[in-house]
């Protein structure tokens, strides 16, 4: 699998949609695998915090995810969150909603992406 480093640096784009929230939740960085498990090439990522009906700018910019390919993401946009929606859109223009994912206890981990 080829690897590749995608930093979002989301702070300004996130923070413009989400709401202030109080809470003593961790706004360190959040880092893990997303593995396109498809027979696609993946050609966007959209992430935003479920409190928004939108959807933040495509993370990959010019980027793309081959089919069977892996690729770090670290999201740092200092915000308190834990919940996020993800969308990936693929070569064929199909996309996937990958609906609440609690980032906090991701970081590390993995997220598959599969049709």
């Amino acid at each position: 699998m080829i690897k590749r480093t995608v930093v979002a640096l989301a702070a300004a784009l996130l923070a413009a949609t989400a709401p202030a929230v109080a809470s003593a939740q961790v706004t360190e960085p959040v880092s893990f695998t997303l593995n396109n498990n498809t027979d696609h090439v993946l050609v966007s990522l959209y992430i935003s915090v479920v409190s928004t009906n939108d959807w933040e700018e495509d993370i990959f910019g010019d980027g793309v995810l081959g089919a069977g390919e892996s690729v770090e993401v670290t999201i740092n946009d200092n915000l308190p969150d834990c919940e996020y929606d993800l969308k990936a859109e693929f070569s064929d223009d199909t996309s996937l909603a990958l609906g609440s994912v609690d980032f906090c206890s991701l970081d590390g981990g993995s997220i598959d992406v599969t049709e």
